[in-house]
């Protein structure tokens, strides 16, 4: 992974390892393209901390109905994607960009899914 990628995944990850080796992998496939698919999105999700199955799953459906919304990392335009890093979004490989995006449609989900957690 370029070391922008990894200091960009650093700076956005709240719940989890969004960099490891394994989801870089799913990432790295030649069929990823267009949105986010349904098995990045699960791959990303379990990855996360113990944060309880209704959560988990709340973020999940979430971040897929964001990600389909959004659509192709590739083709977006990122200043009208909140919380994308727009200074760098154009140096990120195709990966990259599927990564980053992946962590913040969880990110953007996380205040829909924990009202009123303890």
């Amino acid at each position: 992974m370029k070391l922008i990628t990894k200091l960009i995944c650093v700076g956005v990850v709240s719940l989890c390892s969004a960099c490891d080796s394994s989801l870089e992998e799913l990432f790295q496939t030649e069929e990823s393209s267009g949105p986010l698919s349904i098995d990045e999105i699960q791959a990303f999700a379990s990855n996360m901390e113990s944060i309880g199955p209704d959560v988990t799953e709340c973020l999940s459906k979430e971040a897929t109905i964001r990600a389909s919304k959004i659509g192709d990392p590739e083709k977006l335009d990122p200043s009208k994607v909140e919380l994308l890093p727009v200074d760098h979004w154009n140096v990120l490989d195709k990966s990259g960009k599927r990564i980053i995006l992946t962590q913040v449609v969880f990110n953007q989900a996380i205040p829909l899914c924990t009202r009123g957690l303890p």
